[in-house]
């Protein structure tokens, strides 16, 4: 799942972006049914988030934002195509800001869509990603169109993670960060607790900085 790095979007209106590369899939024309474009998405997020360098980085998130977007205008419902351009997205805007509010509200539609229609797809995959954006977005914008930070809605949405995937030790790491982020110490003591209990296995390739905000947490809560 994506994460935006502490702060980064409190400062994005102040950078300023160069043009991202942009490269088109050489299969985006032989492949046909939503299935193989959601595939070709997931493949597309799994290289951007490994690739070591920025441009591939952007190349690859951006690859899959396009089979994603062929997929859903075939079938607006299906729920690969609609996760993965969400998290394709959120590599994107982490490496280039320029319009990330456009980028931040279509991900925010893509998870409202597919939380009516598969709620716990991908360990509730969008639920976290919408407790993770209202956590980290600006905390103030003059457009009151922009997504901005929301801790109500970032808790809510992480407790609804929770309550579909509990076994999932990342949903109960994100809601005991927002906890802790309204004040809400108890609350957040017995989420990170939790946390501590459950099997990890994996989510270091979902969330490399996982060990870090542990820690962190730790030192506020334990």
């Amino acid at each position: 799942m994506p994460k935006f790095p502490k702060g980064i979007l409190l400062i994005l209106l102040l950078l300023t972006a160069c043009a991202a590369p942009k490269s088109m899939p050489a299969d985006l024309v032989s492949l046909k049914t939503p299935a193989e474009l959601g595939e070709a998405s997931r493949r597309a997020y799994l290289q951007a988030r490994s690739a070591p360098e920025k441009k591939e980085k952007l190349e690859w998130s951006h690859q899959g934002i396009v089979y994603a977007d062929k997929c859903l205008k075939q079938a607006p419902k299906e729920t690969t195509c609609l996760y993965f351009q969400t998290l394709n997205t959120g590599v994107y805007l982490q490496n280039h800001i320029t319009n990330y509010q456009r980028g931040l509200h279509q991900m925010v539609a893509n998870c409202d869509a597919l939380n009516q229609i598969q709620p716990d797809f991908e360990h509730a995959g969008c639920y976290r990603i919408l407790g993770n954006i209202f956590s980290q977005a600006p905390s103030f914008s003059l457009n009151p169109k922009n997504i901005t930070q929301d801790l109500d809605r970032s808790v809510q949405n992480l407790k609804e993670a929770v309550k579909l995937a509990p076994d999932y030790a990342l949903n109960r790491l994100f809601l005991a960060r927002s906890l802790e982020q309204v004040g809400e110490k108890d609350a957040a003591k017995t989420e990170l607790q939790a946390f501590d209990r459950l099997d990890k296995t994996g989510i270091d390739l979902d969330y490399p900085p996982w060990k870090k905000d542990r820690d962190s947490l730790a030192q506020k809560l334990l």
